[in-house]
């Protein structure tokens, strides 16, 4: 596993898509497709109203849960994100989309790591990311 930061968020001027450059310190990358609304979020563009990462952050703080760390991974269906919280004594994992995971990370100035499983998708994929790779 490795830790990762957001080096770039790239979005489409055409349909404001776009995709989140992740890197870790010894260079490995990482690169999420990210919806309109997530590609705005993350680009540092605030919106007038709450964003669903920041419910959430809000909501696990108010039940006593404290978020540590957003794990982007390999699951059944793709690339996911696991956010992992403690309340008091006991620890719990959820899963989400891989942009809401990021969306969290970012927000909530939490850790972000991706398993080796990750990055090995992405470097697979890397030569052929399909017909929404580009950002137009």
């Amino acid at each position: 596993m490795k830790r990762l930061e957001l080096k770039q968020v790239r979005v489409c001027s055409k349909c404001g898509r776009g995709r989140a450059g992740l890197e870790s310190p010894d260079g490995d990358r990482l690169e999420v497709p990210l919806d309109a609304a997530r590609a705005h979020e993350l680009s540092g563009h605030p919106d007038d109203v709450r964003s669903l990462s920041a419910l959430v952050l809000e909501q696990l703080a108010a039940g006593g849960a404290r978020p540590r760390e957003v794990v982007l991974d390999v699951g059944a269906a793709g690339l996911r994100a696991l956010l992992s919280f403690v309340r008091g004594e006991e620890s719990d994992l959820v899963a989400c989309t891989a942009q809401e995971g990021i969306g969290l990370a970012v927000r909530g100035e939490l850790a972000l790591y991706a398993t080796d499983e990750a990055l090995a998708l992405d470097r697979d994929n890397a030569g052929d990311r399909g017909p929404d790779s580009t950002v137009h």
